[in-house]
């Protein structure tokens, strides 16, 4: 009787387990859930749209206005045989590969010394520093775009020149100097954060090694930041292929290309030429860019750690 007795007890102790285990599999998914339908809702749904409406051309049938109709890849052909896309795109690899790593040396050096310092002086350095980065970009812009006025620059009436600082040849140069001074103390700050958080015993051994303070930063220091600077470098390239602000603000002081940023050629493409399958088409081919750039660049900083 015994024996009988406890295998229906056993059998109905063992029945819920499957039910719970169902259960504890839905649980991530159910907290997940807000975050999921914010992100299909938010992401995925206008890049969708955007790939949906890239398919479409602006074409004339019969009498009357233009209309969109289906053109299937016709943007993206006519994204590629388009000199000022190609020449926007061409601007701003130039800009990147003069001002991305002028700003993350300067970055870089600045959060060095600032690790070292010591002092009330760190703090407001620090400050200081970074304070440029809580200035809007559009007024930072308007800033400096007084500053570079041909007529009322500062820098022309003390030097007594008249450089146009917004000529054709000097833009992409001026526009680089405000996305430096703006980005600079935001990078500063990440690897300063950085370094506070390396164990000070590595500094102790190094010292107690005789390490100088050049040799700790270049052997112990730089090294630990690596990591840090692939974040800041991936930030960096993808933040350069979206400038727009500063170019925008400054398009009314002087003279600023259509096409000087691809954001910049997109944003007229749509906004003053109504052509929206076409500027869906700049902006998926925009992102597929920038999706090879910060790829690219990944590959080579995985490499170069590993050598």
């Amino acid at each position: 009787m015994t024996a009988n007795t406890a295998v229906p007890v056993t059998a109905q102790a063992a029945s819920p387990r499957p039910k719970s285990r169902r259960a504890g599999r839905a649980t991530p998914w159910f907290f997940l859930a807000p975050f999921l339908a914010a992100f299909v809702a938010f992401f995925i749904a206008p890049v969708g749209y955007a790939v949906y409406l890239s398919l479409f051309i602006k074409k004339r049938v019969g009498v009357g206005p233009a209309r969109e109709v289906f053109g299937g890849l016709s943007n993206y052909v006519r994204a590629f045989q388009d000199s000022d896309f190609l020449q926007s795109l061409a601007h701003i690899l130039l800009f990147g590969v003069v001002q991305i790593p002028l700003m993350l040396l300067l970055a870089t050096a600045m959060a060095l010394i600032l690790d070292a310092a010591k002092g009330s002086a760190s703090k407001f350095f620090r400050t200081a520093f970074y304070l440029p980065y809580t200035v809007p970009s559009v007024i930072a812009g308007l800033l400096w775009g007084y500053l570079y006025s041909k007529n009322l620059s500062p820098f022309n009436q003390i030097s007594g020149l008249k450089t146009d600082f917004l000529s054709s040849q000097l833009i992409l140069f001026s526009i680089g100097n405000i996305v430096t001074w703006t980005w600079t103390g935001y990078n500063m700050i990440t690897l300063y954060a950085a370094l506070q958080n390396v164990p000070t015993d590595i500094y102790e051994a190094a010292r107690i090694d005789g390490a100088s303070n050049w040799q700790l930063a270049r052997y112990v220091k730089l090294p630990l930041l690596r990591p840090t600077l692939t974040l800041t470098t991936i930030f960096s390239i993808i933040g350069t292929m979206q400038i727009f602000s500063e170019p925008f603000v400054l398009r009314p002081l002087g003279y600023v290309p259509d096409n000087i940023t691809p954001n910049t050629y997109l944003y007229l493409t749509v906004a003053r030429d109504s052509n929206f399958g076409y500027g869906a088409a700049l902006a998926v081919l925009l992102a597929v860019f920038t999706l090879l750039l910060s790829g690219f660049f990944l590959r080579f900083a995985a490499e170069e750690g590993n050598t």
